[in-house]
């Protein structure tokens, strides 16, 4: 290597960061060598003069050819030992395979994705990850397909704009995207490698919260620094999105990322301003879900402390935004009401009772649970507009699923706050009814998108399916009802079911109400709706969105046959099918 004089210009790194270089003798330069950089000194394009041909360093790919050819040799070997000796390769562990593992595969350029950051991160997550895991889950060629069946398969989170914002992660965000891959990947060999990724994110917040001394930090990425914490906050995010509810440390993972929000979100947004809103979007659903599961207080407020985004806000409002207000108005309400949460509900037996409501139940509780009802009515009416969505609008699926989901949450909390137990019969049928109405479509949305993956839908669907095997129990039952329920738990079941998640959890919590049942479904039984003279006084939503909340193509059957109970008032279902948007209609 030929090297000019002592370089009189800043190297790349330095120079990206735009900091003072600091040479004694020859490269690399302080900084560098500090933090295990690769020091490469390249001319200006109008610099006037070059001090001599450096030359820069090779790249792995280069100075690895020799080891590759020499790799591929072995590989050509073993090939010929494995057919010699009759080796199957099919479903097996072959040496070839295992050796393939450890080689990293020769880089492929792409025009969104720079896989030089992601392998630095990689390398990163490798050092500090401890206990230290098997070198598979590092191998290049598992990093990279776990990599891209994230990007191409899992659905684009509502708060991000594109899917470039993962370009060039951080350890941290990288460790979360590889977790969640791992975790619903259909490859049982990919899910086993699941834990080993949720090590690494407890290693990569661990730092993010108490960096080490910077000759210990070996990450060679070249993210810019501006763009770090944006990556940080959206590993934050993603890995509260897989741990919420069963991970105790998820609040504190939530803090974190709105600690890291604050002081870093410039208040100067300009181009970036998508990006800062995007991520306070994220955090707060992140909390509000959080806080739901537990019946606690959400840690964030209700608008962004930060003027702009406040502002940004209220010119570009969206549903989630929405949504979120919703919560914050009915959970710091009901909060401290010694209620039961979601996930006690869950966890609890089909027998469980009802726990004691530390305060009666007030006109002010109704007037709260009322209003909150009608906002999110009108929230489905403004965003699923006049015109009902198909099967493959995947936008007004999702504005149906989240509004049932939200109704289920109300109805869950406004019953047990009025010393209900909506596990047993002492709740009306017509009351029961507006419940197994929206856990029927909820059920029904989930049966046509594989493609839901975060916690709090998982649990919520999950709530809807117990609900509804209760109904069953008490006979209020449709032919569906099981096929549904036996739907979501084949979703549940995992390729690897030793891995822990949250999949896993909710698998054994619902396939143990279902053998726990005590009234053997029956298959002919009625089932008893209001008929349209019935008073719907006690309705808590609005029964003339029922058409909008329950379009005909989630019924794809007929319409049953109907009659009503001279004595009862109610419509009685005598046929096997049923269509919720026609249950009934408010008259007068």
């Amino acid at each position: 290597m030929v090297l000019g004089p002592k370089p009189t210009k800043a190297c790349v790194n330095c120079r990206r960061l735009k900091m003072k270089c600091e040479v004694s003798g020859l490269p690399p330069c302080r900084r560098c060598r500090q933090s295990n950089n690769t020091c490469i000194f390249k001319p200006r394009a109008n610099a006037s003069a070059v001090h001599g041909p450096l030359e820069e360093p090779q790249d792995y790919n280069s100075t690895s050819s020799i080891a590759m050819q020499h790799q591929q040799s072995v590989l050509d070997r073993l090939d010929r030992i494995e057919k010699a000796l009759g080796i199957n390769l099919e479903g097996t562990e072959s040496p070839r395979r295992l050796l393939e593992l450890s080689i990293d595969e020769k880089d492929e350029q792409s025009p969104s994705l720079h896989m030089k950051e992601v392998w630095a991160s990689t390398a990163h997550l490798r050092h500090i990850t401890f206990p230290k895991q098997d070198d598979k889950i590092w191998a290049r060629p598992i990093v990279k397909r776990l990599w891209n069946s994230f990007l191409n398969n899992l659905p684009l989170l509502h708060f991000l704009k594109d899917k470039d914002i993962f370009a060039a992660p951080t350890p941290l965000l990288l460790a979360s995207v590889l977790y969640i891959a791992a975790l619903n990947h259909k490859s049982a060999e990919l899910v086993s490698l699941a834990p080993g990724y949720f090590a690494a994110i407890y290693c990569a917040i661990t730092e993010l919260i108490c960096p080490p001394p910077i000759a210990q930090n070996i990450t060679t990425s070249v993210i810019p620094e501006q763009g770090k914490p944006i990556h940080d906050i959206l590993g934050l995010i993603m890995a509260s999105l897989s741990s919420e509810g069963y991970i105790h440390t998820t609040g504190s993972w939530i803090a974190t990322g709105y600690r890291l929000w604050l002081d870093s979100c410039p208040r100067d947004l300009e181009s970036s301003s998508s990006d800062w809103r995007g991520l306070w979007s994220g955090l707060q659903v992140i909390d509000i879900e959080h806080a739901s599961i537990h019946m606690s207080y959400p840690l964030l407020p209700r608008q962004p402390p930060i003027e702009a985004i406040r502002n940004l806000n209220a010119r570009q409002g969206n549903a989630y935004q929405g949504l979120a207000e919703m919560m914050h108005f009915g959970l710091n309400h009901f909060v401290g009401r010694g209620l039961p949460t979601i996930w006690d509900s869950i966890n609890a037996d089909v027998s469980h009772t009802v726990l004691s409501v530390r305060s009666a139940f007030t006109e002010e509780d109704s007037e709260v649970i009322r209003l909150w009802a009608r906002k999110l009515d009108d929230w489905l009416v403004r965003y699923n507009g006049t015109s009902q969505p198909t099967p493959s609008d995947r936008q007004g699926i999702l504005i149906l699923l989240q509004y049932h989901l939200h109704k289920l949450y109300v109805l869950s909390i406004y019953h047990p706050a009025r010393g209900f137990d909506i596990s047993s019969a002492n709740i009306t049928p017509v009351e029961r009814h507006e419940l197994l109405v929206s856990a029927r479509a909820v059920l029904r949305l989930r049966e046509d998108d594989a493609s839901i993956w975060s916690n709090w839908d998982l649990i919520m669907i999950t709530w809807a399916a117990v609900l509804l095997l209760r109904g069953i129990e008490d006979g209020m039952t449709h032919q569906d009802d099981l096929h549904l329920i036996r739907g979501h738990l084949q979703s549940l079941e995992r390729s690897h079911p030793s891995t822990a998640s949250i999949h896993t959890v909710l698998f054994q919590r619902l396939d143990s109400s279902m053998q726990s049942m005590h009234t053997p479904p029956g298959t002919n039984a009625e089932v008893m709706l209001p008929g349209p003279d019935a008073d719907d006084s006690w309705t808590i939503f609005d029964q003339e969105i029922m058409a909008l909340a329950n379009p005909p193509w989630l019924y794809e059957e007929a319409a049953p046959f109907q009659r009503t109970d001279n004595d009862t008032g109610l419509l009685v279902e005598a046929g096997q099918n049923f269509t919720a948007g026609i249950a009934w209609t408010r008259t007068g």
